[in-house]
């Protein structure tokens, strides 16, 4: 199911440096929903998933600070700055594109508190980063053999976005960001073995 809560296209360009960590080629897995929208000057961001995976695998994989510039190629730079479990500090240098026309690389130093039960809060340090405001929650869990991942995130950016995007790029970008996600978890990390 793909929908959107707002009209408001430059949202699918933040979405699609906001959920860079994961871009990559599909080729399983299921998006079970994906919305952005906004409000007065925030964007949200809400993506739900099926990873063919184990959780403990998808996790390990959301949480190796230090590598996720393996899980894409618009990943530039992933440094681990601070480590007091379950609180860490990383810094992230990401570079995309949208349709050719608008290229920008972001710096984002997030404060990662790796909560109980599956979930990892993911807040932007905004006087070292190029968002005003960045709030984000993962949820890992198994859901059969499977693994459901939910993603929502409110953000502020603190830099120009084009105004005039459209509608089909919203819709195209927003799905493929979303699918991408899905590659990033599911790829074999560096040393695993592969999965049946």
């Amino acid at each position: 199911m793909l929908s959107r809560t707002s009209s408001n296209s430059p949202a699918v360009w933040l979405l699609a440096l906001v959920l860079s960590l994961q871009v990559g080629h599909l080729h399983a897995g299921e998006v079970l929903r994906a919305r952005v929208g906004s409000y007065q000057d925030r964007y949200l961001v809400h993506v739900d998933m099926l990873i063919r995976d184990r959780p403990e695998k998808v996790y390990a994989r959301l949480t190796d600070y230090e590598h996720l510039d393996q899980l894409s190629d618009s990943i530039i730079e992933s440094q681990l700055l601070y480590k007091a479990p379950p609180h860490y500090r990383v810094r992230i240098i990401t570079s995309g594109c949208v349709q050719g026309l608008f290229c920008q690389e972001i710096i984002q130093v997030q404060e990662v508190t790796e909560l109980p039960n599956g979930y990892i809060l993911v807040v932007v340090v905004p006087e070292l980063s190029d968002l005003k405001y960045s709030r984000s929650l993962w949820y890992i869990r198994a859901e059969g053999e499977d693994t459901r991942v939910t993603y929502s995130a409110a953000l502020v950016p603190d830099f120009w976005i084009p105004p005039l995007i459209g509608s089909y790029i919203f819709k195209t970008k927003l799905l493929e960001e979303s699918l991408a996600i899905i590659q990033g978890l599911e790829q074999t990390a560096p040393g695993e073995p592969s999965q049946p």
